[in-house]
């Protein structure tokens, strides 16, 4: 088990974005932190809070929240990973990685066998900006690790920070739970928009209709807005189409397509 206090256990956050700072700020609260990113904005921002580092420095614990994309072809790209975690082994090895990042389903494995590090585990964020508190870093969350030694150091290092844990009984079921859960929001959206174009073309009110199937206790047809945007959503059902052949997942990513053309005329 991990053994530390405030004052001598050092926690490295890479990452400072939308979900990396209140994470770092949260864990200011238990442990001597320090921060870093890339972005000189993200360092400026993050400065007004936390201790901001100019590169990796040694820790005992990293957690890895930096951006993850897609490449040209839109695959899953990974680089960024695998970039901080490189960085990370020439500093110090032996110490505890968590990547709350969302990674395509492998990657945390591979990451720890290119690295040689023993101590992995991966918690995927859920974090929405709208309502930190009730969905801000303090939520129930997914945890998946490596081995043994990984999953009691990560539990107790959670556990402090107050985060409650569903165990997953691998590192790739907590990695494919977080793109699950993106590409079923996304399939749901896309559901609701090509209903809004059906009921249009014959035309019924949507809404109303919408209302009427919600009456039902199994039914929950979301708003149809201005199609699906944002970072994450678009991103992470093409991570879980890269698993293999989805009928469903390109049906929904046409929908969504066509309703943006539709609502854009």
């Amino acid at each position: 088990m991990l053994i530390y206090s405030v004052k001598d256990f050092k926690v490295q956050v890479v990452g400072l974005g939308i979900v990396g700072l209140p994470t770092a700020m949260h864990t200011s609260r238990f442990f001597n932190v320090s921060g870093y990113d890339i972005s000189k904005q993200a360092q400026r921002k993050a400065s007004n809070h936390i201790e901001v580092a100019q590169g990796i420095e040694e820790a005992d614990v990293y957690v890895v929240i930096v951006g993850t994309g897609l490449t040209p072809s839109g695959k899953p790209n990974m680089s960024a990973i695998y970039d901080v975690c490189r960085n990370i082994s020439a500093v110090k090895g032996d110490a505890l990685i968590l990547i709350e990042s969302t990674v395509s389903v492998g990657t945390c494995r591979s990451v720890a066998e290119s690295y040689g590090f023993d101590r992995l585990a991966h918690c995927p964020h859920r974090y929405w900006s709208g309502d930190t508190d009730r969905y801000g870093v303090v939520q129930s969350r997914v945890l998946g690790a490596l081995n043994r030694k990984s999953l009691e150091d990560a539990w107790e290092f959670y556990s402090e920070l107050g985060v409650p844990l569903h165990i997953a009984p691998s590192l790739e079921v907590a990695e494919v739970s977080k793109v699950v859960e993106n590409a079923y929001r996304f399939v749901q959206i896309a559901f609701a928009e090509e209903l809004k174009l059906l009921c249009e073309k014959h035309g019924v009110s949507f809404e109303h209709a919408r209302r009427a199937c919600n009456t039902k206790w199994n039914i929950n047809i979301l708003e149809a807005r201005d199609g699906i945007g944002g970072e994450c959503l678009p991103k992470d059902v093409r991570y879980l189409l890269s698993l293999g052949d989805a009928p469903l997942l390109h049906g929904a990513i046409l929908a969504d397509s066509d309703y943006k053309r539709a609502v854009v005329r």
